[in-house]
């Protein structure tokens, strides 16, 4: 029997078939026979040469996902900038910065399931908690410079990394239009009350375009595909 000479695109192949079971079915309810007749003509040997249980092949999923949920959130970390640390907070949430963002994250979780994925939703939790927080520094600057007046520093750090990464997202929790702009308020006055001073500058708007319409429908993609 021949070698495989590309064993990579090979792998690819799998963890692209068990991405899509395991984002809209669930770790539980996909099992390794489902990813085997996924892949489209691999066979049973040739996945198990590469992954050998769907634990090792869920890993590799998540792993990849993380990987790629960290280069889009690099897109809302700060950056070494001219300005104040406010006015460089300020530009993480500007309409340009935060469409491409969303953009991102709605290609990667389009078929996403929360409530079936719990698992993957605990590694990115953790996966932010440990990560190193560039926002403690510009916070410590912003107290430096006067733009912002945070008492707890770390603590505030974390919220707003865990608020902007996963809650504000509308793909771990979706919701209507009016129900996204009322999520944008909500986190501007937490973070408003924790002394930095955020505005509303348009970001709001671009978080609603990926709102679902009143048959539950993501809003951008079916504007996109020419629909409503």
């Amino acid at each position: 029997m021949a070698r495989n000479a590309h064993p990579e695109l090979t792998q690819e192949r799998i963890i692209k078939a068990a991405t899509g079971l395991f984002t809209s079915r669930g770790y539980d309810k996909t099992s390794m026979q489902d990813i085997i007749d996924a892949t489209g003509g691999l066979s049973k040997g040739a996945v198990y040469h590469h992954f050998q249980s769907k634990e090792d092949l869920f890993d590799a999923v998540a792993d990849r996902l993380m990987r790629t949920m960290s280069e889009t959130t690099d897109k809302t970390r700060p950056r070494t900038e001219q300005g104040t640390a406010l006015e460089q907070l300020q530009s993480l949430f500007s309409p340009g910065r935060a469409q491409k963002r969303l953009e991102a994250a709605e290609l990667m979780f389009r078929k996403f399931n929360p409530k079936a994925n719990p698992k993957m939703i605990g590694m990115e939790f953790t996966a932010m908690v440990d990560e190193r927080d560039d926002f403690v520094d510009l916070l410590k600057q912003g107290n430096q410079d006067g733009s912002l007046h945070v008492d707890h520093v770390k603590q505030a750090a974390e919220i707003l990394r865990l608020l902007a990464n996963m809650w504000l997202l509308p793909f771990f929790r979706r919701g209507t239009q009016a129900e996204l702009r009322t999520r944008a308020a909500c986190f501007f006055t937490i973070m408003q009350s924790l002394g930095i001073p955020l505005q509303d500058q348009g970001f709001s708007d671009s978080l609603a375009s990926f709102g679902t319409d009143t048959k539950g429908n993501n809003k951008a993609k079916t504007e996109s595909e020419g629909g409503i």
